[in-house]
């Protein structure tokens, strides 16, 4: 509390300061406390928003609204500043703690309504997040069931696609680095955000990647068992466990989606996203029964987008 109140009578004095330097009086009136708190408490706000780059004497044409808001100029506030150490019933510093509480306490409450706003957030994020595909188990012992292990995302829709699963490389699979590799095809069908990683053997291991798309982006290619182009393919022995995609779409589109479904309110303009149409809109959709290449145990998508 020390710490901030100095910091506003800082701002205080600054302010003061400059307002006196710019003033002339001609039969001004004294500010009662009450508007002077108000006054001031406005000005240090106005401050806050004016840029390293604006002059201060082009400043000050901000504060003036804040003294025609409560009936004053520029002149009356420097004959009451001027005329303070006369009056025995304040002090300055006594106003400018007053100021110091109230701004203390919008800054909590501004904090609180942060907090809130997060947890809207979340709920929202969560509320329109989908599973797009999901296997709890695939065991693969034979070559040609290497294919069990690579699946492809179709329809992609800006957002974020996270890819997970747990894989065991048992002692009998004859390759050696074995990888996995994960990329987006965009629409012109070129490789984008790659990425890869070497699998461990003979033990439990994770594997973790989130992808970010746009518009520009088609596909989501991922291989769980991928092998350099110069060595060949051999016995496999690998379990794959708790395979998923999952799609999050972005915050903002979640809010208004949210709003939509409970209030009937739109919160964005959709101007900016007339490429995509949610079928929270309640409007005629394409099927969307072709959204995964060898589904299984697939969960329904009701969000599912498609470009216009």
């Amino acid at each position: 509390m020390k710490s901030s109140f100095l910091r506003y009578m800082t701002l205080a004095v600054v302010l003061v300061g400059t307002l006196l330097g710019v003033a002339a009086c001609s039969g001004p009136k004294v500010i009662p406390d009450k508007d002077l708190v108000n006054i001031f408490h406005d000005a240090i706000v106005a401050n806050a928003y004016i840029d390293d780059n604006v002059k201060s004497s082009d400043s000050l044409y901000i504060y003036e609204p804040i003294f025609e808001r409560y009936g004053y100029t520029m002149e009356d506030l420097q004959h009451t500043i001027m005329t303070f150490t006369e009056r025995k019933s304040a002090m300055l510093s006594d106003l400018m703690y007053e100021v110091n509480r109230r701004l203390d306490a919008e800054a909590k409450e501004e904090s609180r309504k942060m907090v809130v706003l997060d947890t809207l957030d979340n709920i929202a994020k969560r509320a329109y997040t989908r599973t797009m595909y999901i296997d709890t188990l695939i065991q693969v012992k034979r070559l040609k069931d290497t294919t069990k292990l690579r699946i492809t995302i179709d329809d992609l829709v800006p957002g974020e696609y996270a890819v997970s699963f747990s894989y065991l490389i048992d002692t009998l699979d004859e390759n050696r680095n074995s990888r996995v590799e994960a990329y987006v095809i965009n629409r012109d069908s070129q490789e984008m955000l790659r990425h890869t990683m070497m699998l461990s053997r003979y033990r439990e291991g994770n594997y973790s990647r989130k992808f970010k798309t746009d518009t520009t982006h088609r596909q989501l290619h991922i291989n769980m068992f991928y092998h350099p182009r110069n060595e060949e393919s051999k016995q496999p022995d690998i379990t794959i466990r708790d395979f998923k995609v999952v799609r999050t779409l972005p915050t903002e589109q979640c809010i208004d989606s949210l709003y939509y479904h409970q209030l009937n309110l739109r919160m964005i303009n959709h101007a900016l996203m007339s490429s995509f149409v949610a079928d929270t809109l309640k409007v005629e959709m394409p099927d969307t029964t072709d959204l995964i290449t060898e589904p299984r145990n697939e969960e329904k998508d009701s969000l599912a987008l498609r470009a216009n």
